[in-house]
């Protein structure tokens, strides 16, 4: 569970794989340093985390988590990690967006599955948008499978990865939490995912036109 508390460069408006969106890394604190890590990185619990966004576009973005516990919450906006949820394209963003903010990392070992919702106007979400703490168990948790190390990256680098973290496209047929489920549009499945030590970057096939959902895996022992 994520409790509340390097820099990519501007993505082109286009590139090879489609239309950019976003660029996302994720950085983990230890002490006074902050260090950039790979987005399959497995955690530890106690570990202190945040994610760096810049995106391709003007919108709004919002974030809910699906943890180990079964337990659905929103985490942006809200007062702990920020209510502005408004991004601008070529602009950086950190969240949480609260000063000196950071998510600790807790709960069962296994995948917590991060939802974030592009959006390029603002969204009616029920709840979401009426509720600063958690909502009500609405999805169906990650499998309970622990993650692993990649042997290669590991001697490679002496980094802990597990090939199936990370930011990833919504599968298809995949039951999402209530409020998401007219998001995962076909927008949504067709988005692209360009990954490397520092971060990813997400693209599509098509501008955005309306909300698009990817899902972030983030993977914790």
């Amino acid at each position: 569970m994520l409790l509340g508390a390097a820099s990519p460069g501007i993505l082109a408006a286009q590139d090879s794989t489609g239309v950019g969106l976003v660029s996302i890394s994720v950085e983990k604190k230890a002490g006074d340093w902050v260090q950039t890590v790979d987005p399959k990185h497995v955690f530890a619990a106690g570990d202190t985390v945040r994610f760096r966004i810049k995106p391709a576009v003007d919108g709004y973005l919002y974030v809910l988590d699906l943890n180990t516990s079964g337990k659905y919450d929103v985490l942006f906006p809200r007062p702990e990690t920020g209510n502005d949820n408004r991004i601008v394209h070529g602009h950086e963003y950190v969240m949480p967006a609260t000063e000196n903010g950071w998510f600790e990392v807790s709960g069962p070992a296994g995948y917590e599955k991060l939802y974030f919702v592009l959006s390029p106007a603002t969204l009616t979400l029920g709840q979401i948008q009426n509720h600063a703490t958690s909502l009500p168990p609405q999805g169906t948790a990650p499998a309970t499978m622990r993650p692993r190390c990649n042997d290669e990256v590991f001697k490679a680098r002496g980094e802990c990865v597990d090939s199936g973290a990370g930011p990833k496209a919504v599968a298809p047929g995949e039951a999402l939490p209530r409020d998401l489920t007219q998001m995962a549009n076909g927008a949504s499945r067709d988005l692209k995912f360009t990954n490397n030590a520092s971060g990813t970057t997400v693209s599509s096939g098509v501008p955005l036109s309306g909300p698009v959902v990817y899902e972030f895996l983030l993977a914790h022992k």
